[in-house]
Parts: C-alpha cells; structure tokens; sequence
C-alpha cells in the first residue's frame, strides 16, 4: 500500500526498497541577543518532494563524491560528504566556506568580488565549485564543519537519502539569503522560539531538521556549544515507519540522544 505523506510516497509493504542517496547539509550558526540563532530556508511550495518545508542549506554529493562513499576509506569518505555540504551551501544560500593556503578566510572584499562573478543563474549543472575556488586559490574548508548526526530516510519511502549534518558557526562579512527558486524564503532563527513555532505549525519541518533543532536548543550560548562537542558522538538514525490510527508513527532509538523513541509524523 502506498500512501502520500507531505511529499514522501511511503510503501508499508517494504516490497520495493530504494537505494538511499548520500547528501550532505549544513547547519548555519551564530550569536545573537538572545542565544543562539540558525539560519533556515523555505523549499518551493511548487517542488514535487517536500514542498513548503523549512530546511538548512545542503544537498545531494556528485557522482564522483558518492563514488568514494562506495570505496574511499573513513577520511575520503568525511572529506567527500564536507565538499559536497560546503558546495550545496554556496549554491543554496550563496554562504562561502573556503580558505587559502595559509589557512585564511575570504576578506570581505573578496567574498563580495566571487559573489559578484557568481549570480544565482550561473550556478547550474555545468558550476564547477572545486575549479572556480581553486582559480583564487582556495579550497573547501572542510576542516572548519563539525559532523554532529547522520540521518537516513525510512526503507518505507520512495524516495530516500543518507545525510550527514554539520555544523558551522557563520562567517563573518557574508550575507546568506535564498535563491528565489527552489527556496523562497530564508531567515535567521532564535533556536529559543523555534518550539513555539514548530509547535504552532508556523514552521513545517522534516524529521530529522526538527531532532537536530531539539537537541541544539538544549545549549545556552557557543561555549557550551562548543564545549559539549568536544565529547559528542553523531548518531547514527534511521526512523522506522509505522501506520497509526492517527497516522504514521516515526520510530527512533532512545540511544540516539533526542529525548523522544518515537513521535506521530506532522502531517
């Protein structure tokens, strides 16, 4: 039986299971006022899979990136997941994560010449984001994200990834926004209202967007932040799917560090 679930077809018959697509996302940080503050984009209400969600910028590796996730060892299989993060990054909210050889950022100057030479309609299939930093000799500064949870989509839905979350805090002198196309909107949340909002349905989000948030919301400021990942192991996720009288049932181990073993999908 499959049925539609905000985007996601599901098959409970588990007869058919897909492959899960490697991909890679980027949680974007920063002090404010009031505590911690990530930033957030909208997917386009038009989008065939999850339509109208609020998510962080990321998306799925290259062919050549996933094809160390079949045979690389454990650091070329990191280093592929953090290029590909670092480059959806770029392209989704125009946020940079590079540094030259001596291991500086980019000056704000700088920022703003790439992202002048760069305009939303240039990053298309043939945007090669490894060349183009490389011409002013950067790279990715992949040893700046911190991987805090892996996350795989059910073997119940029809379409599904394996996605490793980092963390960032953001630059400074960079301005991240929407792309105007497959998101449509970006803003810089307090993780203290994010409950509120979630709860009231003002912002929809993915499962595993939402655990991410709860477990980040539990931290005051950046030292505490910082200081309890010193000493954090990612967990590793994949919610099993059940149907409920009212629904569908998300399953996660207790293990997994989120407070919650399971939890009706919002639907």
């Amino acid at each position: 039986m499959s049925t539609q679930i905000r985007g996601v077809k599901a098959d409970f018959t588990q007869q058919n299971t897909v492959d899960a697509k490697p991909s890679a996302s980027v949680i974007l940080l920063r002090s404010g006022g009031d505590g911690l503050e990530l930033f957030m984009l909208k997917r386009n209400e038009q989008l065939s899979f999850s339509p109208g969600l609020w998510v962080f910028p990321g998306g799925a590796l290259e062919q050549s990136e996933a094809a160390v996730i079949e045979q690389g060892s454990a650091d070329e299989i990191d280093a592929a997941f953090k290029l590909a993060a670092i480059r959806e990054t770029f392209e989704e909210s125009r946020v940079l994560l590079v540094k030259n050889d001596q291991g500086a950022l980019p000056t704000q100057e700088e920022y703003q010449n790439f992202y002048r030479q760069h305009d939303w309609p240039s990053l298309g299939d043939g945007f090669d984001f490894s060349n183009e930093i490389s011409k002013n000799h950067w790279q990715a500064d992949t040893g700046s994200l911190t991987h805090i949870s892996t996350w795989t989509t059910p073997v119940q839905a029809k379409k599904r990834f394996l996605t490793r979350f980092y963390l960032r805090f953001m630059p400074e002198g960079q301005m991240p926004e929407s792309d105007g196309s497959e998101t449509t909107e970006a803003r810089w949340q307090k993780l203290s209202e994010l409950k509120d909002l979630i709860d009231q349905g003002e912002l929809k989000l993915m499962f595993p967007t939402e655990m991410n948030i709860s477990w980040l919301s539990q931290f005051q400021n950046k030292e505490t932040l910082l200081e309890a990942l010193e000493e954090h192991t990612p967990p590793d996720v994949m919610p099993r799917m059940e149907k409920h009288p009212e629904g569908v049932m998300l399953n996660i181990p207790i293990e997994a560090g989120y407070g919650i073993s399971q939890r009706l999908m919002r639907l």
